[in-house]
């Protein structure tokens, strides 16, 4: 039997997701609207909220522009839209993209997102990955060059056991970072924000 996600989840400080087409207020929160999906990133994985979380906790208070590596159903890039920024998703899976664009419309933030299969140029104030280890591991010099100097970078879809190896990979390149780590069950998301000089 199929398991039904639920009609609602909250991902405190900042957030709720509710299922399509209910939305309703939800008062200080900024609530996601979701449509079930085959595509990742319904709110119901541990890493998806772990990343919700670091997004509330860590971005700009201002206007930002992120990029969202494996942006499945685009909730991060909704989000990213939902606290003031404009996302760009990079989605291989060309389905996936059309269930973010469709979920960006339901959420009222078509115009300040995108979803496309390739990369874009120029760097960006947040990057975001939710991915798997290896594919982190791989795509490092690519998500690198893309962050700005004093930008965000959000890790996820990591067991506490990837987790040397990522920061063995990303730490170095980083050295006015500073790494936190959120941790929820056996899940890791790991964070490098720019460290306030002087």
């Amino acid at each position: 039997m199929e398991r039904r996600p639920p009609e609602e989840i909250l991902v405190p400080p900042r957030f709720r997701i509710v299922r399509a087409p209910h939305g309703g207020d939800g008062g200080p929160l900024c609530t996601l609207v979701m449509r079930p999906s085959h595509a990742f990133g319904d709110g119901t994985h541990e890493t998806t909220r772990t990343c919700l979380q670091a997004l509330a906790a860590f971005c700009p208070k201002g206007p930002f522009r992120m990029l969202d590596v494996g942006s499945g159903t685009g909730i991060l890039s909704i989000a990213a839209a939902k606290l003031g920024g404009t996302a760009h998703g990079v989605e291989i899976d060309e389905q996936a993209n059309e269930v973010a664009a469709r979920a960006a419309h339901d959420n009222g933030v078509a115009s300040e997102v995108s979803f496309t299969s390739s990369w874009p140029d120029g760097v960006f104030d947040v990057v975001v990955a939710n991915i798997l280890r290896d594919v982190l591991l791989a795509l490092a010099p690519a998500i690198l060059a893309r962050l700005a100097p004093r930008g965000l970078l959000v890790l996820s879809g990591l067991v506490s056991t990837d987790v040397p190896a990522v920061v063995a990979s990303y730490g170095p390149s980083l050295p006015r970072h500073r790494l936190d780590v959120f941790e929820r069950d056996v899940w890791r998301t790991l964070t490098y924000r720019p460290v306030r000089e002087g």
